[in-house]
């Protein structure tokens, strides 16, 4: 079933934002609401240009966008050069697939997600930028994969719900990377404390 993986990750977070963030955090309505409103809007779509287009996938381009206007201005032509990289992976990563599709011999969605995981690692060094960066990538490659089908008369659905599965699972990879990242750091900073105080009773 398309959208199980979205939803099942996307309902996680918001439980996540809306019942154990602090309640402090000046981000934590804004982007239980965020969420909230996403998954609303994911079933539907629409023609824009003769293109069948995801509400969702709208939604989150938009926004992606303005989060991005937001950032520094050597950082925000960084971010936005960054999800060119990112769009390009994934056209090709399609293209080639449509064309020669033996050469994807595992789950299509694990593949494509590592890759874009892989490319956000490399090219982000700031782990809270490299999901906004994952999803600017994911979105603006479907819009151009889409354009290109369009030439040839192919259907193809911007942001549909099989796209917000293989974000979501990018997203859960990212998470789980940032998440391994953070529990390396905490315990060497913890064996290091630990030593200095060996040291002292010694």
């Amino acid at each position: 079933m398309e959208g199980l993986i979205f939803y099942w990750i996307s309902w996680m977070v918001w439980i996540v934002t809306t019942f154990f963030m602090d309640r402090n955090n000046k981000y934590r309505f804004l982007l239980s609401a965020w969420i909230l409103f996403f998954i609303m809007l994911s079933p539907w779509t629409l023609k824009i240009f003769n293109v069948e287009t995801g509400i969702g996938g709208l939604y989150l381009l938009v926004s992606l966008y303005i989060f991005a206007g937001r950032l520094k201005k050597l950082g925000k032509l960084y971010f936005l050069f960054c999800a060119f990289i990112l769009m390009m992976a994934y056209v090709t990563f399609h293209l080639f697939e449509l064309f020669d599709p033996v050469w994807v011999i595992f789950s299509r969605n694990w593949m494509l997600s590592v890759l874009l995981v892989y490319l956000a690692v490399l090219l982000q060094k700031n782990r809270m930028l490299r999901l906004p960066l994952i999803l600017l990538g994911g979105i603006q490659g479907e819009v151009l994969y889409a354009l290109i089908l369009n030439q040839f008369s192919f259907p193809y659905t911007i942001g549909s719900l099989a796209f917000l599965d293989i974000m979501a699972t990018s997203i859960s990879i990212s998470a789980v990377w940032i998440a391994v990242q953070w529990a390396v750091k905490y315990i060497e900073a913890n064996f290091k404390h630990f030593e200095r105080e060996k040291q002292k009773l010694s």
